[in-house]
């Protein structure tokens, strides 16, 4: 093997482990707008009947909610992108901060899995007639839903800050450091907006929304981040490799 080609077979590995990591931020992009298309469209065929002001997103999953399987369907699909991001893209991606916060991204990768859960289904929704709180609260679905989806958003709602420790010793990753810890911020006080509106039983699908929304933000803007830092690197190897080979072939 000559020296340049042992050079561009070193080069490989590198350059192919920087494609694989942009694929899984490609991956997390996706599932985020995904997860958001899933309700935004889905509101568009629920009628007069429905309000997202005062109905949740979870309403659109119920049994008795028109098209259910849509919006269960691309739920499920951010779900497990969301999943597949933060544990095959972003965890390697900050490998480098060592300890520090390391659990920061299965904390993203576990309560988005459990976001896209819609299993089993909720009885009813609001909308319909002779469905109440307590009908759909107090079974399988509606007791399932509650748990599971307060339980993730409170996880996420507190994961940013977590992440933003390591963004800070990853020089690559700096600068998110700061939306990290805005997005902490807002991502807190949604939830406790959302727990509010709740309990008070007016507009708990605007506040869930708001909550959504600040989530899926913060989580898309480190999928681009995963996409550029791992192109870059990409380019950076390429250029000190071709930089190299006229030096080598006219040796």
């Amino acid at each position: 093997m000559t020296s340049v080609q042992r050079i561009l077979a070193a080069s490989q590995p590198g350059r192919a482990r920087s494609s694989h990591l942009a694929a899984w931020g490609v991956v997390g992009l996706i599932a985020q707008v995904a997860f958001t298309a899933g309700w935004l469209i889905a509101e568009t065929w629920q009628g007069s009947r429905y309000s997202v002001v005062t109905d949740t997103i979870s309403d659109m999953q119920a049994a008795t909610a028109p098209h259910a399987w849509f919006p269960i369907a691309c739920f499920a699909v951010g779900g497990a992108g969301t999943f597949c991001f933060a544990v095959f893209g972003l965890r390697p991606a900050l490998s480098a901060a060592g300890r520090v916060a390391a659990h920061a991204p299965w904390m993203l990768a576990l309560a988005g899995l459990a976001i896209g859960n819609s299993f089993p289904l909720i009885p009813c929704d609001p909308p319909a007639t002779g469905c109440t709180a307590h009908h759909q609260l107090f079974s399988a679905g509606g007791m399932t839903d509650a748990m599971v989806a307060s339980t993730a958003f409170l996880v996420l709602a507190f994961t940013p800050g977590q992440l933003g420790k390591r963004l800070k010793i990853v020089p690559e990753w700096r600068r998110l450091a700061r939306l990290m810890t805005a997005a902490q911020a807002t991502c807190t006080l949604a939830y406790i907006a959302l727990c509010i509106t709740a309990l008070a039983d007016t507009a708990e699908g605007l506040a869930e929304r708001a909550l959504a929304i600040s989530c899926v933000l913060w989580i898309s803007a480190l999928a681009i981040r995963l996409i550029y830092v791992s192109g870059r690197r990409g380019r950076r190897r390429v250029v000190r490799t071709s930089g190299l080979l006229p030096e080598l072939e006219g040796g």
